[in-house]
């Protein structure tokens, strides 16, 4: 009924639940008490032979009664806000967990980071803040009653406890059914996710094909599985919810007929206001475990859905060791070998050899699939190795701490990403006080200034989603700008300059060589224009072997290289 796993990720922040299910117990004495006043109030309404001032009486049980309203309404205030607070925590925390994993460990779907991490989190968050406290709370409510039923008549005290059970088996009996139901539904709403996403992503493609009406159908096929699913979950709750109904309501109503004839044969009760009492409060022996049926369904959403954050949580993080590198000299790697771990694994690099070193521009080249994006992962730690070695200044990669290496690389790529804000705002990302004047500085580095000087907010224009509006060598200009802020050892340009205009792409590859001064440069590219002054070449072959030299020692030496470099060079790129 609990997963200990997912109440492990709660840590300090189970003691909220005991301040639920305290206060909760606290509601219920509050309310046994308000009903105890109003039949003592009424049993001096009736009794008109009684010795004591009648109206004085029921003046002070009404005063009384409204005196504990008054504290039960303070005391459902202060749940609620511990409720609140306990939610807010537990938001904060999981995002935080999710996040800092993600950056641990290798990329994954969007889609499902994206579902899981906003609707999967708020159901987990149900899970937390309303099931696990009712699920104590209807363990020592029945407890408390039966007890106090146990004074007034053992019998209906008997009846009660004896249909209690009747509510968790019907739980027990529906949730293996349940949980089956409720991975599918998920499964089915990431995948409705993932598909409408991806529509969204290829919107343009699809105008242009004019296949929207195949990705259309799709869609539709994805939404009707997804309703046909929660139309089953829908059935599971109702079902299951009559059923407790009947249990709930019928066994507060045999009690109460139990109760009626005891009094009637004066057997055990002689009293009609104790039996106006287990009337008044008889639901109140199933409504905790009515409840807990009820959020049941939604338990098992979120605990659904906390499973396959655990999943992503539980993932082997990017390995990494204690030693802490305050520069990058050299790069070595050692007979490195890597292929995607897939059903059919196809090698990427086979014993690839070479090394970076400070002051030096590398180029790397080679057809599209030959591995120079998979070299990258390895380079940036978002993938490992199958064989070979990779060696930092003579120090084992696997024994460096990563934010040590980080805190010396600069990666970017063609598709690296700005913010949907201020141009002040994305320059603050990588040095929180940078001021006007340094901003205005790096953006004429690149030739951008006049994002600036010819806009009426300045540093606080304002970039638009997907940069939509700036050019594509605009934004690349941009995100060199922000990384020229702090100076690192080791520079990777991944396509920096792929499907960009002239003048930002000779703008680009000019500031790129002017860093190899004091710095390692590794540049990727598909135009030979940009890497054929370099260093040193890296050419990586269909066979997925690498060859290094000079562009003259590569044309001589390998025909592949030679054929490309003819192409480009007969189609005016070079």
């Amino acid at each position: 009924m609990i997963n200990k796993r997912l109440v492990e990720l709660l840590n300090k922040n189970k003691i909220y639940i005991i301040y639920i299910v305290i206060l909760n117990i606290v509601l219920l004495f509050l309310s046994l008490l308000i009903t105890s006043l109003i039949i003592y109030s009424l049993s001096f309404f009736f009794d008109l032979n009684n010795d004591f001032n009648t109206s004085n009486m029921i003046i002070f049980s009404i005063l009384s009664i409204l005196l504990v309203l008054i504290f039960r309404i303070i005391l459902s205030i202060l749940i609620d806000k511990i409720i609140n607070k306990f939610a807010s925590k537990i938001l904060i925390k999981l995002r935080s967990d999710l996040f800092d994993k993600l950056s641990k460990t290798s990329k994954e779907r969007v889609s499902e980071i994206s579902q899981l991490g906003v609707e999967g989190i708020e159901q987990l968050n149900l899970y937390y803040t309303v099931y696990i406290p009712q699920f104590f709370y209807a363990l020592i409510a029945p407890i408390i009653l039966f007890i106090i039923f146990l004074f007034i008549n053992y019998i209906v005290a008997l009846i009660f406890l004896i249909c209690i059970p009747l509510i968790p088996l019907s739980i027990i009996l529906m949730s293996k059914y349940a949980k089956k139901i409720f991975n599918v539904y998920w499964d089915k709403y990431i995948k409705m996710g993932g598909s409408f996403l991806d529509c969204l992503n290829g919107l343009k493609e699809l105008k242009l094909f004019k296949a929207s009406s195949l990705k259309g159908k799709e869609l539709d096929d994805n939404n009707e599985e997804f309703r046909k699913i929660t139309m089953k979950v829908l059935i599971m709750q109702l079902f299951s919810t009559t059923i407790m109904d009947l249990v709930a309501y019928g066994g507060s109503a045999i009690g109460i007929v139990v109760s009626l004839y005891c009094y009637y044969n004066n057997y055990l009760i002689d009293s009609f206001y104790l039996v106006l009492f287990i009337i008044l409060v008889g639901a109140e022996f199933f409504l905790p475990l009515r409840s807990l049926g009820s959020a049941f369904h939604m338990a098992m959403n979120g605990e659904t859905a906390g499973n396959k954050i655990l999943d992503i949580l539980n993932k082997e993080n990017i390995t990494q060791g204690e030693e802490v590198l305050t520069s990058i000299d050299q790069i070595c790697l050692n007979n490195v070998s890597f292929s995607y771990k897939d059903d059919n694994p196809k090698l990427v690099l086979d014993n690839v050899s070479f090394s970076l070193n400070k002051n030096k521009l590398y180029g790397l080249v080679g057809l599209s699939g030959s591995g120079k994006s998979s070299l990258t992962k390895i380079l940036i730690k978002d993938e490992r190795v199958d064989k070979g070695d990779i060696k930092i200044n003579d120090i084992d990669f696997d024994k460096i701490k990563l934010s040590s290496y980080y805190s010396n690389i600069c990666y970017i790529s063609y598709d690296s990403y700005l913010f949907n804000d201020t141009i002040l705002n994305n320059f603050k990302l990588i040095k929180d006080d940078i001021s006007e004047e340094e901003i205005l500085k790096y953006l004429k580095l690149v030739k951008l200034e006049y994002l600036v000087i010819k806009n009426k907010e300045g540093i606080n224009f304002k970039i638009k989603e997907d940069s939509s509006n700036l050019s594509g060598g605009e934004k690349q200009r941009l995100i060199l700008a922000i990384n020229l802020v702090k100076k690192r050892d080791f520079y990777i340009f991944d396509e920096a300059t792929s499907s960009i205009d002239k003048e930002s792409e000779d703008v680009i590859r000019d500031i790129i060589y002017s860093l190899r001064k004091d710095s390692i440069i590794l540049f990727i590219s598909h135009s030979f224009k940009n890497i054929i002054n370099a260093d040193e070449i890296f050419f990586i072959d269909s066979s997925h072997h690498l060859i290094k030299g000079s562009n003259d020692e590569l044309i001589n030496k390998n025909s592949e290289y030679r054929k490309i470099y003819q192409l480009q060079k007969e189609g005016g790129l070079l």
